[in-house]
């Protein structure tokens, strides 16, 4: 790769930068404080010059960019000083030759990149993190005046920039922040670093033609294509490039025919200054130093094409006095600030008047430099041989607003007030200004924004009979006095709406009249007839309601009367106005759209009457808002008879169940009340089954016992079955569904679960029917029995049948009654035999187990604590887990409960009590005839307490049982458990 910055020689290398305290007293004589300002600015400066504590000699220039400050010395060296750190200024030595002098420097707007253009037309390369400077080789032999700078440039990289020669030459490159840049030491024809086109001449301005200033913006034409805008000057010429969407393609278009404005004069030197208010935004402005005065404008970016100018309102600014021109300036927003051999000044950019003139010392602070803009903050610094002055600049705008005004340029005159004071002005002169032009609603629009007297502008317009006007003054007075919340107003509000309020009637009125027959006019009407119903919107609360109402009703505007009594809620008047019309269904659209359930409940009772299809739809859309209990006496008002449309299909003819047959299904609303009255409106129907689907709900929430008298005085038999059931009166709803219909009563009959008993009794009733209404046919007892789950038998219903009936008719049911208790009990022996067999088997595999066993290797461990499983007592379960006593003991401790816990360590101290009594008993020389019998005492006793032990900790094995299947719940690890940290992935 082959970068424009080449590799330096070691020989040229600079030593590492001297401390501080290794300066020659001349050059160096303190630190640098930003803090310490010698002079503080009174109340009334804008502008004041503060010193810096930063002694030193041989100053050139000074250039400022986000938080660095460059200050460059005669004798080859650069200052580096990061205002945030001011406490450990940088000397840079640029070269060690005394011949060598500095002739600019150039700092990008991010404050990273610096470039020093040497006298002998050498050029180096400063990285902000770098000590030391690198020698760009292949621009040697160019005398840089001047850098335009990428906005965009990063830490790593300038991007595309563009280079002014002193021979008026313009380049293109890019510089790359990298030590491998600087020290591959590539040879010509090597690998480019970035591209062909890194550096490379794009246009040239001709010999004599020193570049003094150049800078470019990226702007989006019409096309979104990338455009740049590139403004180059000399001491004499100001030139203007457009185009793109690459540099290249910019100066293409103007090789022949170049634009630029010549200012001739003898001047050597010359600046270009851009003023933006934010770093990354375009400018809007620009400055020019010429000999005969500052040439100035407004840059307006659009749709511009080559040859076309960005640069508008340009102007020449002559030098105050008329004499010779700055050796600097800068370009602040409101400013010009000018730098001359003995002194300092600033000028307005908006009067041209100058507000600043300081005289200053050179014999004190040796020869002055130059100024400098920092972009970003907006500070502004001076320098001279041997000092360094911030020029604090404090509230430059104070009186902007004022010089505009002056100007006429009120809305921009606005934009600078600070105080509602200086508003006000500005709104007066505005207002008059439009007065004067007989542009009187536009005048009187600001009026009502000043604190002029209410009665001079009032009367102005009524003198004038200009109602409209007068009209929109109201408005805007009435809106700011609302809102000021600081004073009561009250008064002042309703009696300016009540004002405006007849004047908007008036108008009303008068448009009206002449509108028959017109559209224009009747356009017209409509547009006030809106506007006034939407002054009556936004003034409804200041203005008095019986007032308003009077003066509306004398005017005759009945639809405005009602509009307002919508609009301040006075539905009293809404209703009693459609009521009396007879507009009941713009009376529910009403209550529609408020959605207030105390409207409902207050009016549903009449429209129930003559629309309840429609109300019971609002009442829906209402859904759960609604208090149903609430609408009963509405539902009770409407008789379906009447009000029958045709439109209704049976059985739903009411349309009051519709509407609580929602509240029931839907709302799943469970009040008893709510569901007594829709089983009442249910039993007035003359269809049943609507009745028995909601008695035959799952869940009931209606009286059973209304229930039963409602549908027993209707007359629906079947209801009343269902009731009874549901009561428990199963003997009641099957002797009433006998007479209903027999398979019914067998469906009851069945219902009550777990109570053969009353089962039986049940049956035996609808048998005795059966029998007694069917004497003759034998079939149909019969196969009531094989109905009866075997409830009832042959022998329970033989009493029904007459004395004289013939036995053999029963002949087979009788012998297939006997054939059952036959074969039942034969099935009861066979399963006595069966568990007298298990009982013997279960006695032998008992003995069996006694005699079981098992080997345990002695390599075999216990599977708690690793230990050799021979070493102690232990357990061997059949599934091969072989555990110590003790340690299954203290393990299975976990899984019992308290009782057991408490049993466990009982048995344990027994078991070790009889241990150590049988070792004495036997160990003793007692009498050797009674020692047989204490010892067997006291080893049934062991045995005994081991036996129980062993079922509560070793009735089954720890890894295989119960208490493994138990803890399949349980976290592998416990947050009690210390090293939790083995855990974490």
């Amino acid at each position: 790769r082959m970068s424009l910055l080449d590799a330096w020689d070691e020989g040229d290398a600079t030593p590492p930068p001297r401390q501080f305290q290794n300066h020659e007293p001349e050059e160096f004589m303190g630190g640098y404080d930003i803090n310490n300002n010698n002079a503080q600015p009174t109340e009334d400066d804008i502008f004041t010059l503060s010193k810096v504590d930063f002694k030193c000699s041989g100053l050139k220039q000074i250039v400022v960019c986000s938080d660095t400050l460059i200050l460059a010395v005669n004798n080859s060296r650069i200052f580096r000083i990061i205002l945030s750190h001011p406490e450990d200024p940088q000397d840079i030595e640029i070269s060690r030759r005394p011949e060598d002098q500095i002739h600019k420097v150039f700092l990008d707007p991010s404050g990273h990149h610096l470039v020093i253009s040497m006298e002998n037309e050498d050029n180096y390369y400063l990285y902000l993190k770098w000590q030391k400077p690198k020698l760009m080789s292949r621009l040697k032999g160019i005398l840089i005046e001047s850098i335009a700078w990428n906005k965009h440039a990063n830490e790593q990289s300038t991007l595309e920039m563009l280079i002014g020669s002193k021979k008026g030459r313009i380049f293109e490159c890019i510089i790359e922040a990298t030590e491998k840049t600087f020290t591959l030491g590539l040879p010509v024809g090597g690998v480019p670093t970035i591209k062909d086109h890194v550096f490379r001449l794009l246009y040239n301005l001709g010999e004599g033609n020193p570049v003094t200033g150049l800078k470019y913006e990226q702007f989006a034409g019409t096309t979104q294509e990338k455009r740049y805008f590139v403004i180059a000057t000399t001491p004499t010429r100001i030139y203007q490039f457009v185009g793109g969407p690459t540099f290249e393609a910019v100066f293409a278009n103007y090789e022949t025919t170049p634009g630029f404005s010549e200012l001739p004069g003898d001047i050597e030197h010359s600046e270009l200054h851009l003023f933006s208010k934010y770093v990354q935004g375009l400018p809007k402005n620009f400055a020019w130093l010429t000999s005969p005065g500052i040439y100035h404008g407004d840059l307006v970016f659009g749709s511009q094409n080559p040859g076309e100018s960005v640069m508008t309102d340009t102007a020449l600014l002559p030098y105050p006095g008329g004499g010779n021109p700055p050796l600097s300036i800068v370009l602040t927003e409101f400013h010009y600030i000018l730098l001359y051999p003995d002194r300092i000044q600033a000028i307005s950019t908006l009067n041209s008047e100058v507000v600043w003139d300081e005289r200053l010392s050179p014999s004190r602070l040796g020869p002055l430099r130059c100024l400098s803009r920092e972009p970003a903050t907006g500070t502004v610094w001076m320098c001279a041989s041997n000092a360094v002055y911030e020029i604090v600049i404090s509230n430059e705008d104070r009186q902007v607003w004022s010089l505009l005004l002056n100007q006429g340029k009120y809305e921009d005159a606005l934009t600078h007030c600070k105080t509602p004071a200086q508003k006000d002005k500005v709104w007066t002169a505005q207002a008059d200004y439009y007065f004067s032009m007989n542009n009187y609603t536009l005048a009187a629009s600001y009026y009502g924004k000043t604190q002029k007297s209410f009665e001079e502008i009032t009367l102005k317009f009524i003198g004038i009979s200009e109602n409209e006007a007068l009209k929109t003054y109201l408005l805007h007075k009435l809106e700011n006095i609302r809102n000021n919340k600081s004073k009561n107003n009250a008064t002042q509000l309703t009696t300016i709406a009540t004002w405006l309020c007849e004047i908007y009637l008036d108008k009303l009125n008068n448009i009206k009249e002449i509108s028959f027959g017109n559209q224009r006019h009747s356009d017209h009407y409509d547009v006030i007839k809106e506007e006034f119903e939407g002054f009556l919107k936004d003034y409804k609360d200041y203005l008095d309601k019986v007032t308003t109402f009077k003066l509306i009703s004398s005017h005759g505007r009945m639809d405005e009367i009602l509009y307002y009594a919508i609009l301040i809620e006075d539905w009293e008047k809404v209703v009693a106005h459609h009521l009396q019309n007879n507009d009941f269904k713009a009376t529910l659209d009403i209550l529609s759209k408020q959605n207030e359930p105390d409207w409902y409940y207050r009016f549903s009772p009449v429209l129930m009457e003559h629309l309840p299809r429609e109300t019971v739809n609002a009442w829906m859309k209402m859904n759960t808002n609604l208090d149903p209990l609430k609408l009963i006496p509405s539902m009770m008002r409407y008789d379906p008879a009447i009000h029958n449309d045709g439109t209704d299909q049976p059985p739903l003819l009411h349309h009051g169940i519709r509407y609580l047959q929602h509240v029931v299904r839907k709302n799943h609303n469970t009040d008893p009340a709510l569901h007594n009255y829709l089983l009442s409106l249910y039993a007035n129907q003359k269809e049943e089954a609507p009745l028995l689907q909601f008695i035959n709900q799952n869940e009931t929430y209606f009286d059973l016992k209304y229930a039963l008298r409602l549908c027993s005085k209707s007359g629906h038999r079947v209801a009343c079955i269902y009731i009874y059931s549901m009561m428990g009166l199963y003997e009641e709803a099957v002797q009433l569904a006998l007479t209903v219909d027999i398979e019914l009563a067998k469906l009851h009959a069945e219902k009550p679960d777990g109570d053969d008993a009353l089962k039986k009794k049940l049956w035996l009733l609808i048998a005795k029917h059966v029998v007694a209404n069917n004497q003759n046919d034998i079939k149909k007892a019969m196969e009531l029995l094989s109905q009866c789950e075997k409830l009832l038998k042959i022998e329970d219903i033989l009493p029904f049948f007459p004395d004289f009936t013939r036995i053999d008719d029963f002949k087979s049911e009788i012998c297939a009654s006997l054939e059952d208790y036959n074969k039942h009990i034969e099935d009861l022996k066979t399963e006595m035999d069966e568990a007298t067999n298990s009982a013997d088997l279960i006695r032998m595999d008992i003995k069996e187990l006694r005699n079981n066993y098992g080997f345990v290797s002695w390599q075999r461990n216990c599977e708690l604590c690793g230990y050799p499983t021979l070493s102690r007592d232990f357990y061997l379960f059949p599934c091969g887990h072989t555990f110590h006593a003790q340690c299954l003991r203290t393990e299975m401790m976990k899984y019992l409960d308290n009782v057991e816990k408490v049993r466990v360590t009982e048995l344990t101290q027994k078991i070790q009590n009889l241990s150590q009594n049988r070792k004495k008993t036997i160990g003793s020389g007692a009498n050797s005839e009674e020692k047989p019998e204490s010892v067997g005492v006291v080893v049934s006793k062991y045995d005994s307490l081991r036996d129980e032990l062993d079922d509560i900790i070793a009735c089954d094995c720890l890894f295989c049982g119960e208490v493994m299947i138990k803890s399949i719940t349980e976290p592998f690890i416990s947050l009690n458990e210390a090293d939790l940290s083995s855990w974490a992935l």
